[in-house]
């Protein structure tokens, strides 16, 4: 019994192994963005807060209103709620809930390094009169998720620039 329970943990080993997957690593920044600021974040809005967090994670060194240094210019970090559908009794139903960023980074010399991006991320969520309190809670816990998500989209975008300049 013990040697099929150790054959089928070796063939699984194996077998994820050999499929290519592995952890996701922290994220690789170009070398002209090594030294880094953010402009137009403020530091204790919770999109600043985790950018640099991550920033920071990633080996860059975030500073602040750096000249010598590429710089992260936040243009838009807007969340609307919008109404999806209404019921029967001209209530609303469904609420979707969007997060847009826009942003855009320049090299220390000023010469644009990635041009303005466009982030928008949305999640949706039911509407209920009885719950109220529980509405408002999920509410939040939707807003939080699009902010963690919204900092690993541009991360992506400033690896994926890290990628083409490389090549």
């Amino acid at each position: 019994m013990n040697a099929h329970r150790l054959s089928a943990l070796v063939l699984l080993a194996v077998l994820l192994s050999a499929c290519g997957f592995h952890l996701r690593e922290e994220v690789r920044l170009p070398a002209g963005m090594q030294r880094l600021s953010i402009e137009g974040a403020d530091s204790l809005s919770p999109l600043g807060r985790d950018l640099r967090k991550a920033l920071t994670r990633s080996g860059a060194q975030v500073v602040e209103g750096g000249e010598r240094s590429a710089k992260l210019r936040i243009a838009a970090n807007q969340f609307h709620t919008d109404v999806l559908s209404v019921g029967g009794n001209a209530r609303a139903n469904e609420y979707t809930i969007r997060y847009h960023v826009e942003f855009d980074v320049v090299s220390a010399t000023g010469t644009s390094l990635l041009p303005v991006q466009t982030i928008e991320l949305s999640r949706d969520f039911t509407f209920d009169a009885s719950q109220a309190l529980g509405i408002a809670a999920e509410q939040d816990l939707l807003t939080d998720e699009l902010q963690r998500e919204m900092v690993q989209a541009i991360l992506r975008k400033l690896e994926a620039l890290g990628r083409e300049t490389a090549s």
